[in-house]
């Protein structure tokens, strides 16, 4: 969902099948169009994305962003045979490059944002905690945003 699918036309009528050539494009461009955000965070690294977050748009959560490890393809993962796991490998390869190329972009802006940031330590400590010492604005989604449902949103 990142890549611009009219470069291997996708759009126009062009594209008969998919090929290595024209997944490469697709990866290229996913990974090209994700640089270009100014900010993703990645659920398998949580704090870190809160961090890179707060820092990049100076606002800061409420509350800290939970990391949960457990999930429901880790049980599946460990029921296959090594040949199963690398066969979903081999079919996931430009999912798992996109991964590793986000998972490394993204630790390059957190690196990047700690060392300009002469109160880490306090901050990384104190990450979903509002202080008068921080002097951002508080970021509360429950508080911040409206119900779509209310008559107000719809202007009645």
């Amino acid at each position: 969902m990142l890549a611009d699918l009219a470069l291997v036309g996708c759009y126009n009528g062009t594209l008969r099948h998919r090929t290595a050539d024209s997944d490469r494009v697709l990866l290229a461009s996913a990974k090209r169009n994700l640089a270009a955000m100014s900010y993703f965070g990645l659920t398998e690294f949580q704090k870190i994305s809160q961090y890179v977050f707060e820092e990049t748009f100076n606002l800061r959560f409420a509350v800290p962003f939970a990391q949960h490890n457990a999930t429901v393809s880790a049980a599946t993962l460990a029921a296959l045979s090594p040949a199963q796991v690398a066969r979903v490998r081999r079919l996931n390869a430009l999912d798992l490059e996109l991964f590793d190329f986000a998972k490394n972009l993204m630790l390059k802006r957190f690196e990047a944002l700690k060392k300009r940031d002469s109160d880490f330590d306090y901050r990384w400590k104190h990450l979903g905690e509002v202080s008068p010492r921080s002097g951002v604005t508080e970021f509360d989604w429950d508080s911040n945003l409206e119900d779509a449902t209310t008559e107000k949103y719809r202007g009645k």
